[in-house]
């Protein structure tokens, strides 16, 4: 009784220390560079949030994100969680949750919508589950409604902001991240596959959107549909397969539901004749800029035009790249196996303008400051946060393009500037009328595009949330 006592005296002296510390630290930390995410701030009190109980939950969750030696804690609890794992054969399957990714390195650009979340993909703590459950697919057949097994079937206006008396309106709250509801990953061979589960109701909804896009905005401006599959559906998985459904089946479903004028990019086929070379990477969810180069080529073709090739471009190595993928798991495989970003340098001529509501700021395609950061990924594009950016060239052909993308474009816009006079870029997660001034459909007949191109990855084709709000832009 003695022992019992003492240990439970010790015991709770712990935990008062530790508590009495965490209350005496008041420098508690923003960012979780661990987790690569926005840490919760540290909640008002008002009568509102203190009567529907909000505040106390808020509290806890900044008290929980807060807590002193967090991130030695979430280290430890995943090296154990590790230890005690019945799988030995390098398979993992980690079931993620908690949203919301920090990008670093923004140099100060307000990358974060205004719910804290910011334009990458979330970061989370994970949960593994057994081998045993993984090739039975009994975990992931949870993962998205409505599954089916494999195998189913430029004018000075346009820069300015415009001066439209919506912009002086507060912008809406943006309650959706890239990747938000994919909660699935497969780490096997030292590289985490992310599981796709066919959702119905997403798909079709892409394809409702687009058709949408296509009514409102007439049919003198070439529409196109570019979606980039996850690493999944190019990864051997064996005995594993029967737990992911099937992308290249996804893609023909909403193809065939879109309005035909909308031509659709074969980057399935593309990427699939090059699946043994480096196309994605490991330790993040994104392809790699000679992914994204694959999937230009088709682009190209379908327009009947000749791809660049790759070999007249300059080539830089970023090493030691741990991406969105190893943040979500803290996977030790993971962190054993960083990637190499290649990125391939613009010969073009150009001038490359990020506006943030009336704000411009001149940038480079490829920033490779953002190399020194944890998410080097950021070199593309200069992070892509911006309301809108233009890039100028010095072709003279007329041609000037719109690319609604979320992340994944940031590496395919450069190998666009040799074909194209102007390019203009869209994040639908930071794009707004209340910052920008104007409505999609004006941007666009403001800026004399003639041709638009859809560039999203997989989940967010899938994820009907995000199309909610690449829909709200027509309004």
């Amino acid at each position: 009784m003695k022992k019992l006592r003492y240990d439970t005296v010790a015991f709770l002296l712990i935990i008062a220390l530790l508590g009495l510390a965490n209350i005496l630290n008041f420098n508690k930390p923003k960012i979780s560079q661990l987790e690569n995410r926005k840490l919760k701030e540290r909640p008002k009190l008002t009568l509102s949030t203190l009567l529907s109980g909000d505040y106390f939950r808020d509290y806890e969750e900044y008290y929980s994100d807060t807590f002193i030696l967090r991130d030695w804690m979430v280290k430890s609890s995943r090296d154990i969680r590790k230890a005690m794992s019945l799988g030995h054969s390098g398979v993992e399957l980690i079931v993620t949750h908690e949203p919301g990714q920090v990008q670093e390195g923004s140099k100060g650009n307000n990358l974060t919508s205004s719910n804290g979340n910011s334009a990458g993909s979330d970061s989370v703590s994970g949960n593994t589950v057994s081998e045993d459950q993984t090739a039975s697919g009994s975990i992931a057949g949870n993962a998205g409604n409505n599954t089916s097994d494999n195998g189913s079937s430029g004018t000075d206006s346009g820069h300015n902001g415009g001066e439209n008396s919506n912009s002086g309106q507060e912008e809406p709250v943006k309650e959706f991240d890239e990747n938000k509801n994919a909660g699935y990953w497969l780490v096997i061979d030292g590289k985490a596959v992310q599981l796709f589960k066919f959702n119905k109701e997403g798909m079709s909804y892409y394809s409702e959107v687009l058709n949408k896009y296509r009514e409102k905005i007439g049919n003198d401006v070439n529409m196109y549909s570019l979606i980039a599959p996850t690493a999944g559906e190019f990864v051997k998985l064996k005995k594993y397969k029967g737990i992911t459904d099937s992308q290249n089946d996804a893609i023909d479903f909403l193809r065939s539901k879109l309005d035909r004028s909308i031509k659709s990019v074969n980057v399935y086929d593309a990427l699939n004749k090059h699946k043994d070379e480096y196309i994605y990477f490991k330790t993040d969810h994104h392809w790699t800029a000679l992914g994204a180069y694959y999937a230009y080529a088709a682009f190209m073709e379908l327009k009947g035009e000749t791809p660049v090739p790759l070999e007249k471009y300059e080539e830089r190595k970023i090493e030691g790249f741990l991406g969105s993928t190893y943040t979500k798991t803290l996977n030790k495989d993971l962190e054993k196996n960083p990637d190499t970003i290649y990125v391939y340098m613009p010969f073009t001529n150009y001038k490359y303008e990020m506006y943030y509501g009336k704000e411009c700021k001149e940038a480079e395609i490829i920033d490779m400051s953002y190399a020194k950061g944890k998410d080097k990924y950021l070199v593309f594009l200069s992070s892509g946060g911006a309301t809108w950016s233009v890039i100028k060239t010095d072709i003279h052909n007329g041609k000037k393009l719109l690319v609604m993308k979320d992340s994944f474009g940031n590496t395919l816009v450069p190998f666009l500037l040799p074909h194209y006079e102007e390019i203009y870029v869209v994040d639908s997660r930071f794009y707004s009328k209340y910052s920008a001034g104007k409505n999609i459909v004006e941007f666009i007949k403001d800026n004399g595009i003639n041709e638009i191109l859809f560039a999203h990855y997989m989940e967010d084709v899938n994820w009907k949330e995000f199309m909610e709000g690449v829909e709200k832009h027509l309004e």
